[in-house]
């Protein structure tokens, strides 16, 4: 079975502290805070645009990640989980409330212009310092380290030819180039998915402490749901855990961790 693309990824957790990455990120967030109002309005400016720009996308990008096994802490299925996303970003009134709260953490307020934002902006240091940086920031990537594994991944795998230039210096093209496996009209759910996917399963890895079983728990879910949305006109090897195609968090004997990539065809 010939392999036609390889990468492997590395997982760099921050090489400064990760107090110095809260902080630049707060100050750059609050200092854009303007611009990011002035973006927002501009993408989505009424109701159509809403649904079109981030409840439909929302939705479809959520619902396939989904695993048909999974259930809630609080004893929901997945098809009452599905079925919730949707019904709530389609709901009469969705634009208006959302609408509403991007106008109020934005709004000027004692004087200082987008004021709740900034104020929220603050907040989430103690969130992030609490240690989801550490557990997020080396999957997701950050604008000082640049992007992460899983958006690297997904770019890889929808055959976006820049993803080559963003690979950092200890990432690895063992074969080929970017491929894409899903189907072209799928890429935007696919993409957004796969982030998603691949920074819960790193963040379930850390909070693990590594656990060989942990990792193949996670490696297991991902290929399982990639491969849903594998298009069959491709003649791909299914997507496994340790099979000729997989998308595999591997632990090697420095104890490093990589995210390998390997696409192969039947």
């Amino acid at each position: 079975m010939p392999i036609i693309s390889h990468v492997k990824l590395m997982v760099v957790f921050p090489s400064e502290p990760v107090q110095r990455v809260i902080e630049t990120w707060a100050r750059s967030i609050k200092a854009e805070a303007p611009t990011v109002y002035e973006k927002i309005q501009s993408r989505i400016p009424t109701a159509e645009k809403f649904q079109e720009r981030i409840a439909q996308p929302s939705s479809l990008g959520f619902q396939p990640f989904v695993s048909e096994d999974f259930k809630s802490k609080s004893g929901l299925s997945a098809k009452r989980i599905r079925t919730g996303q949707v019904s709530n970003l389609k709901l009469p009134g969705a634009y208006e409330k959302y609408s509403k709260r991007i106008t109020k953490a934005f709004e000027t307020v004692e004087g200082e212009e987008a004021k709740r934002f900034r104020e929220m902006a603050e907040q989430m240091k103690t969130v992030y310092a609490s240690g989801v940086a550490y557990r997020t920031l080396p999957f997701t990537g950050s604008k000082i380290e640049g992007k992460g594994p899983g958006p690297l991944a997904a770019s890889w795998l929808v055959k976006e030819m820049k993803v080559v230039e963003q690979l950092r210096a200890g990432d690895q093209v063992l074969q080929g180039g970017p491929f894409r496996i899903c189907r072209i009209e799928d890429v935007p759910l696919f993409k957004a998915g796969l982030v998603g996917r691949l920074t819960q399963a790193g963040a379930e890895i850390v909070k693990s402490n590594f656990a060989e079983d942990i990792i193949k728990e996670e490696n297991d879910r991902t290929n399982g749901d990639v491969q849903r949305l594998i298009d069959p006109a491709l003649g791909l090897k299914p997507f496994a855990t340790g099979t000729e195609s997989h998308l595999d968090y591997v632990l090697d004997e420095t104890q490093q961790l990589w995210l390998d990539v390997q696409v192969a065809t039947v």
